[in-house]
């Protein structure tokens, strides 16, 4: 009605009124709430990398009509230009709210009040200073404790006595400490501190890190073995672990997504779609993480570089962007990527959802791995993606391949080489593909056809063993006899038998 209506002054001013009661009262009731969930250990810590200094210049600003009304002279001091802690922006707003709220509630008529920012190598305190009534000194220990009243003031200025203890649990919450000093009749300091880095929070499991790259609030660490984005990475030894290939211009935010994920990936870092689609041509990373805003070429001009190209089609790609709009989200799942997470986001969804994908790509290997004795003898255009991450190219890869594998069957000299020239690649890109699709190195790939071959030729009863093994490629009926229990687990006599039965 106030933004709509046409009113008169009392009618607005009456509702004006309404509704600074109806926030008061929702403030209030989510101050319960959020008790509850303490209570029941089920509140969770959204915790950012954060610029104390402007959020607490935003906090006090909505103090300051406040001040004015009450002719309380509010100051914002801070020792540093740039303060930066890891914590949950909500959660703080509502500590320094409430310390704030408590200093105007027991600070007379033209007394000042001060919110100090400091800072120490291990520490960010963050102090609230009045020169109101004070406390009296028999009442500093219970000043934190719910429902408590501190002051014979208070009967002047009604107290739910639930804010104080409130900003001690939040404050807890962050692993942090607060005290406070008072002299009756001459004001008060609450000071609450907080502990820098975030390993703390890393070891907690009701706080999740939240990243964003805006206004350069991503706290940036040493990363061991990080790869620096101004030059691009030489090739490492693989370890078992998946390659991913991160793709960010911001500097900081690069090095934490590092940081998070180094642990179970190889990872390499680009500084643009440019640096990042060389690396995706020439190393084949098993997963790409890109910004889409970037410099010399954005990441959506990549990410369609990358799925036009037959040798990196296949690669799961998986956009992170500050750009959160539907439109924005839909544009970009038209060039083919498998999510789009908007930032600020969480680390641990990040992880998950890289981790799910990674297993789909595998679950998805085994299921072309699987289907390829089906198709062997029957013709290869029986082919076809089972998933919608089987994309085009794969499909018409995987034919080729098959076509080569087929009039080769008994060529007991091919070589990978071979493969990979009739496959127009490199031995490197066409290694990196076939383990993207089928999870198989090619010497393995090319075993595995030959005893799948082999399985088909048992089973029709018409050969021996001898013929098989020089029917598929095997030069020696022995070494054919031990790649097949080696394969299938049993000896193709042992095979052969178990059909039969």
């Amino acid at each position: 009605m106030l933004e709509q209506e046409s009113l008169s002054p009392h009618a607005r001013e009456y509702l004006t009124v309404v509704r600074k009661n109806v926030d008061r009262m929702m403030q209030l009731v989510n101050q319960i709430l959020d008790f509850r969930k303490i209570q029941s250990k089920k509140m969770k810590l959204l915790v950012e990398y954060t610029d104390i200094n402007r959020l607490l210049e935003r906090i006090t600003e909505e103090f300051r009509l406040m001040a004015e009304e009450k002719k309380i002279d509010l100051r914002l001091e801070a020792t540093d230009d740039s303060v930066k802690c890891w914590i949950d922006r909500d959660k703080f707003e509502k500590i320094v709210f409430n310390l704030l709220s408590n200093a105007f509630k027991f600070t007379l008529s033209g007394k000042p009040i001060t919110v100090r920012l400091g800072q120490n190598e291990r520490q960010v305190i963050v102090s609230v200073i009045d020169k109101g009534v004070g406390i009296p000194e028999g009442k500093l220990a219970k000043l934190f404790e719910r429902f408590e009243s501190t002051s014979a003031y208070d009967s002047l200025q009604p107290s739910s006595g639930i804010g104080l203890s409130m900003v001690r649990e939040l404050t807890w919450l962050h692993h942090g400490e607060v005290d406070v000093t008072s002299r009756e009749n001459e004001g008060s300091e609450l000071r609450v501190i907080f502990r820098k880095g975030r390993a703390h929070f890393e070891k907690d499991k009701h706080a999740e890190l939240i990243v964003s790259d805006s206004n350069g609030v991503v706290e940036q660490e040493a990363v061991p073995g990080a790869k620096s984005t101004g030059e691009l990475p030489e090739a490492d030894e693989p370890d078992g672990r998946p390659a991913l290939l991160v793709v960010e211009d911001n500097p900081e935010l690069a090095g934490f997504l590092v940081s998070v994920l180094s642990k179970d990936y190889r990872v390499w870092e680009a500084a643009n779609g440019k640096e990042g689609l060389k690396l995706a041509f020439t190393r084949q990373p098993d997963f790409i993480l890109t910004d889409v805003m970037m410099p010399v070429m954005d990441g959506l001009e990549m990410i369609r570089e990358i799925k036009n190209n037959p040798d990196t089609c296949h690669i799961p790609i998986v956009v992170l962007s500050a750009k959160s709009s539907l439109d924005d989200r839909i544009h970009a799942l038209e060039y083919g990527i498998d999510d789009y997470i908007t930032k600020p986001f969480s680390a641990s969804y990040l992880k998950t959802r890289i981790a799910t994908l990674i297993d789909q790509r595998r679950r998805l290997q085994e299921q072309i791995l699987s289907g390829l004795a089906g198709v062997m003898g029957s013709g290869v255009s029986e082919i076809s993606p089972s998933k919608p991450h089987v994309v085009p190219f794969d499909q018409k890869f995987m034919e080729r391949l098959m076509v080569f594998m087929e009039d080769n069957m008994d060529n007991a000299e091919l070589a990978v080489d071979d493969l990979a020239v009739a496959m127009d690649m490199s031995r490197s890109i066409l290694y990196r593909k076939l383990k993207s699709v089928v999870g198989l190195s090619p010497v393995d790939f090319i075993r595995a056809i030959r005893i799948k071959r082999a399985m088909q030729l048992i089973d029709t009863g018409e050969f021996t063993f001898s013929q098989i093994a020089y029917m598929t490629g095997f030069g020696d009926p022995k070494y054919f006899g031990k790649s097949f229990k080696r394969e299938v687990g049993v000896t193709p006599s042992e095979y052969k038998a178990g059909k039969k039965s």
